[in-house]
Parts: structure tokens; C-alpha cells; sequence
């Protein structure tokens, strides 16, 4: 890679670097209050009545031109911290049914919401949504310009994006009997995608039958609902296009997943691209047609592709492939960076994998910032929405809130957020390192470090992300190599217990039945709550069990979690699976290790039915000769 011809981050900001953070803070800060202080939460809502009382709200305040500028004293002085739970009431009236313009108009934001963003993975019992309102397109433009970042504009199918326009629904805002607005709930990516393209749910009929100028992938692909075709077909086209360049996945596990259904499906994808048919793919429906049309039969490149054949081994093996490809898109920090040695194994040194930005449901909290460095390091934004930082070692108060220009090199915060679509001091429950000061405009560079709130429990005992990763970590060296994991509440016992599911790199070590024990090991030497009610047997010794090869890719995306300290390489996906005995498919080791197990393990893989037992009699507490299996329910 070569050096970085970015000058090195500030570790100290300079007085005219603080008066510039100050000046684009407060003026962002400054149109939220007036673009939003006539809405129905701000006038209305608790959390806001003593700021409320300090404004004196001035009706001109609301219309936002000739408003004063905000004082942001004041602002710290009487607004505190929030969390979903403070909007929850307000957001449920786009639930109700009918869904009145008088109830939700200018509710959190001026007018109606262009989408609803649907936040998966979160945490808490209930599912979150984030009206998404119209906003100057300068505004948004440079975060926007991030998704396409690095994206060479070359003549020619050279780019596969990989995004999806779908909606779970759309609502029908009614002004008596008439329908003013029709709302999809959809993903962020995917409204902010429609917004930015001026893409209207009510043209869709349309737009499914076009492919975007340089795009190999027709448009039709994004509105797929199984994530398994949806993978497949944009792998089927991409595989087509020899002079391909870019892969823009949005989140690097997506595009490990794709290449996963290649290997797996290979022969199938080049006879398709050799007789220019789609396959008998789940979920194409009325689809099928509009893919079609655009895929032709390719027979020379389907015999290219067979001299190549699969070698995912191989360092490189893609470039073989796609000999042009010089970058993979894609947030690749936290979490997602478990995947990245395989990936770079894929797609070899000479390919770059940059992160694009970090976002979430709620907000654009920064854009990759020096991505040639593989730093890792993101520019929180200071325009937009209003940044603001909650010192972790700190009581969880807004008076330990810290402003960017007094941030500290090397000290740890939790995101605050005031946003545009009208969240006040949010807690967004992400923390973050700061690792010095862009040197152009003093903004601070972060690195993601984990989920300040994102526990398990059992009983009276709190497990955290963090925990879990590094828990893991201590197992390696016995079991091997974990790749990705998930952790469920185990009830098949009593006391019920943490059940980690893995999946690994390769076959397990000679002692991997010692896991459980060392796992129940790590968690009391290092968590006093876990020790706790361990000792007490209301929690009980961990569960292991090994997932199949490629689980992932068959369940969805589910949720991922966010990566734990010091986690650098395992994938933590949110429970979203229930283990239960004698149903569902996806067998795993016998039983979960520790229990005497005679002949050895032995194997049986049915591609069909996406199952692999354990041929096995094992002792297990409640039968002799059980093959344990897992139900499959993917997250929403």
C-alpha cells in the first residue's frame, strides 16, 4: 500500500481551529432549533419544557430565517439526555391505523417524512423507527458523496453496488378520505438511496426495468427480498463482466457472504451466464422478467470462468476473475472487520478494501477519513447534525457532556446526537476513542469501540459485547479459529446458560470439549456479576456448538453486533435464533461438548436441506441418543 499523502491528525487544536468547530457547530445547531422549534414534540414534549421556557419561544423563532442565532449555552444548560423511549409515544402515531396528516405532520420535523428507516439490531425488546424528513440537499450531499467514494467513473458495466430499494411496507398518511403522502419503511441506505435520486415508491414500476448507467446489476435486483437471491443474482452479473472494477457492498460481511454463494454455487452461476438464464431462484415473482431482459448468453466468458474454477484458497483467486478490480466498498471497521482477512486473501494486495462511513438508523456520524491508511479512523461530521460527547468514566449525565473542541486524544465517549429529523441529546449508546483532529477544519477522528449498553443476562448478571468477544478469544487457543459467532440465551437446561454458537476456520482442535469449562472459567475471572450467579446456579456453564460453514449467508443478515475491544477479527451477530431439541435443520456437534462422546465425530452434509448432523451416541442429560439441531428464525 502506498504511504498517505494526508498530513498526520492534530493531537492539539489550535484557537482558530476551535472557533471553527464552534462556528459550524453552533450554526448547525442553530438551524435545527429554528427549522424544528414549531414542530409537535418540541412544543409539546417533557424533555424539552425548561429550554422551551429559556427560548420564550418567539413565534418568528419557527420560521428559521430571521431567527437569532441559538445560544448553545443555553442549549447544554436545559436540555438533557434522551433515549428512544422519550419519542416512543410520538413515533407510534405513524402505527396507528388510520394514520391521520393531522397527527404526524410537523410531529418531529417540518411536514411528513420522506421514509421511515427501520432500525435492525438494536437493543431492547421493541423495534425502532426513525421518521426520515426532507432536508437542503447541501446538507446531506457530502455524506451522500461518501457512498460512492472511490467509485472511478470508467465507461462500461465496471461497478456492482450492492443495495437494496426494497420497503417492509408503505403507509398512507390520509387527510380525511384522500391519501396525501404515501411513507415507505424501508432501511436507511435504502430511503436515503430513493432521496438522493429523487426516486418516488409510486415509479417503481418503472425503475425496475433499468439498469444505472455503469452499474452490472439491473435495478430490478434490489427489490428481492430473499438475501440469498438477492446475493446470488448480483453475484451472477458481476461474474459476467470481466472488466469489472468496483464493489460497493456497504458493509464488507455482505460482500464475504457473496463470495461464499459463489463458491458454493459456482457451476450453477456459470451456466447461467453460459445459456443467459436466470436460475429457479426463490422470490423472483414478477422480477423474473424485468432480470431477464438484461442477461445474455455469455458462453466464451462462461468458458473463462471454468479454466479459472473455484480456488478460494488461492491468495487472489478473484483477481483471476475480475483481473480490473482495484477496490471493494465497504464499511469494514467494528464488527465488520472480522471478515477482512478472508476477504483480502480473496481478492489479494494489489485490491483495496476501503470503509465508507459510519452510519446508523438514527444519524451520519462520520465519513472514513484517510481510507489508504487502513486506519480505520472516521471524521465526525459538524455539519448536519450536532455531535456531542459523554465521557464514559463520567456519571451518565448531560452536565459530563463534552463539546468537540474539548475532546481528549485518547479518551473514550459515548455519541450524542441532535439531529435534523428531531432527536434532542440522544443517546446513541456507540463508544468511540478519539484519536486526534482532522488538520484541514479541526474535526475530531474517531474509531468505533464498542456498544456502551449492549449487555446479555440471564439472571441478575450483565454480559457486554465486549465480554463476549474477548470470552471467545480465550477458547482460540483450544478450539481454533473463530470467524463469526452468535450467543442465545441456552433454556434447554437448568439453570439456563450463555449458549455460544461459532462458526470456525477450520476443524476444531483436539480439546475443544474443554471450551465450555474455560469459557465458565474467563467469565467468572472477569465479571463479578456473571461469578456471581454462576456460584449461586442461577446461571449455568456455557453451551459451544459449531455451526456449519457459510451459516451466516443461509440465515440472512439478521443483526450484527458491534465489535468488542480488542476483537479485531470475529463477527458478533445478534441472537436471532432459538435452540431447540428434535426441530429445525443445521445440525451441529453432538450435543455441546463436554459430555462423553464414543467413535468419534462423523459427518453428514445435505446441501438440500442445509443440514449437517452429527452421527454420534453421545451421553446427553436427557436421552441417550439425540442429535442436537437448531431452528433457524432470522431477525426482521
Amino acid at each position: 500500500m502506498a504511504p498517505s499523502l494526508i498530513t498526520p491528525a492534530l493531537q492539539t487544536l489550535s484557537a482558530q481551529h476551535v472557533e471553527q468547530l464552534k462556528r459550524r457547530v453552533c450554526g448547525t445547531l442553530s438551524y435545527i432549533v429554528n427549522t424544528n422549534s414549531n414542530t409537535t414534540y418540541f412544543r409539546n414534549a417533557p424533555l424539552l419544557s425548561r429550554y422551551r421556557t429559556e427560548l420564550r419561544l418567539d413565534p418568528a423563532l419557527a420560521q428559521g430565517t430571521s431567527a437569532p442565532e441559538v445560544d448553545l449555552n443555553t442549549f447544554t444548560g436545559s436540555v438533557p439526555l434522551s433515549t428512544y423511549e422519550d419519542y416512543r409515544s410520538y413515533i407510534s402515531r405513524f402505527m396507528e391505523n388510520p394514520c391521520l396528516q393531522s397527527s404526524v405532520d410537523s410531529l418531529l420535523a417540518p411536514g411528513l417524512p420522506t421514509f421511515i428507516a427501520t432500525s435492525s439490531g438494536t437493543s431492547g425488546s421493541s423495534a425502532k423507527y426513525f421518521p426520515k424528513y426532507a432536508h437542503p440537499r447541501n446538507i446531506d450531499q457530502a455524506l451522500v458523496t461518501s457512498m460512492v467514494a472511490g467509485v472511478p467513473e470508467v465507461d462500461g458495466p465496471t461497478r456492482c453496488i450492492v443495495f437494496s430499494l426494497r420497503y417492509t411496507h408503505i403507509l398512507d398518511v390520509l387527510d380525511g378520505q384522500e391519501v396525501v403522502k404515501k411513507i415507505p419503511f424501508s432501511l436507511g441506505t435504502a430511503g436515503t438511496f430513493r432521496n438522493q435520486n429523487g426516486w418516488e415508491i409510486e415509479n417503481d414500476k418503472e425503475f425496475v426495468q433499468t439498469r444505472l448507467s455503469g452499474h452490472v446489476t439491473p435495478i430490478a435486483v434490489a427489490f428481492i427480498k430473499p438475501y440469498y437471491t438477492f446475493l446470488l443474482l448480483h453475484a451472477l452479473f458481476a461474474m459476467g463482466e470481466r472488466s469489472l472494477t468496483t464493489f460497493n457492498t456497504i458493509f464488507i460481511t455482505v460482500f464475504s457472504d457473496l463470495v461464499r454463494l459463489i463458491e458454493a454455487h459456482w457451476e450453477d452461476l456459470v451456466r447461467a451466464i453460459e445459456t443467459g438464464q436466470i436460475p429457479d431462484l426463490e422470490g423472483l415473482d414478477d422480477l423474473r422478467s424485468h432480470i431477464q431482459a438484461h442477461l445474455r448468453p455469455r458462453p466464451d466468458r462462461a468458458e473463462e470462468l471454468r479454466k479459472i474454477g473455484v480456488n478460494a484458497g488461492a491468495i487472489g483467486w478473484l483477481k483471476q476473475m475480475w483481473p480490473n478490480l482495484t477496490l471493494v466498498a465497504g464499511n469494514a471497521t467494528g464488527s465488520f472487520s472480522t471478515v477482512l482477512p478472508r476477504v483480502q486473501n480473496h481478492v489479494g494486495p494489489s485490491v483495496s478494501i476501503q470503509s465508507i462511513a459510519y452510519v446508523s438508523s438514527e444519524a451520519w456520524v462520520g465519513i472514513i477519513y484517510n481510507p489508504e491508511s487502513g486506519d480505520n479512523l472516521y471524521k465526525a461530521q459538524t455539519t448536519g447534525d450536532v455531535i456531542e460527547y459523554l465521557d464514559v468514566e463520567q456519571p451518565e449525565s448531560a452536565e459530563y457532556i463534552i463539546q468537540a473542541w474539548d475532546l481528549k486524544v485518547g479518551k473514550k465517549y459515548e455519541v450524542i446526537l441532535t439531529t435534523r429529523d428531531g432527536f434532542w441529546r440522544y443517546r446513541l449508546g456507540d463508544v468511540l476513542e478519539i484519536k486526534g483532529f482532522a488538520p484541514e477544519d479541526g474535526s475530531p477522528l474517531i474509531r468505533f469501540l464498542e456498544r456502551r449498553s449492549a449487555v446479555m443476562r440471564i439472571s441478575g448478571e450483565f454480559v457486554s459485547e465486549a465480554e463476549l468477544h474477548r470470552a471467545v478469544g480465550s477458547i482460540e487457543d483450544i478450539i481454533g479459529r473463530v470467524m463469526e459467532f452468535s450467543v442465545v440465551v441456552d433454556d434447554r437446561w437448568f439453570p439456563r446458560r450463555y449458549g455460544f454458537l461459532l462458526e470456525l476456520e477450520s476443524e476444531p482442535g483436539p480439546h475443544a470439549h474443554t471450551a465450555p469449562r474455560r469459557l465458565q472459567e474467563y467469565l467468572s475471572s472477569t465479571n463479578s456479576t456473571f461469578a456471581r450467579f454462576n456460584s449461586d446456579s442461577k446461571v449455568g456453564k456455557p453451551s459451544v456448538r459449531v455451526l456449519a460453514a457459510g451459516h451466516s449467508a443461509d440465515t440472512g443478515r439478521g443483526g450484527s453486533g458491534s465489535l468488542g475491544a480488542g476483537a479485531g477479527r470475529r463477527r458478533f451477530r445478534r441472537s436471532f435464533m432459538t435452540p431447540r431439541r428434535g426441530i429445525g435443520l443445521l445440525g451441529m456437534w453432538c450435543e455441546s461438548w463436554g459430555m462423553n462422546c464414543g467413535g468419534g465425530m462423523k459427518f453428514v452434509f445435505s446441501p438440500k436441506h442445509r443440514r449437517k448432523e452429527c452421527r454420534v451416541c453421545c451421553s446427553y442429560p436427557h436421552s441417550s441418543r439425540t442429535i442436537e439441531r437448531l431452528s433457524l428464525r432470522p431477525g426482521v
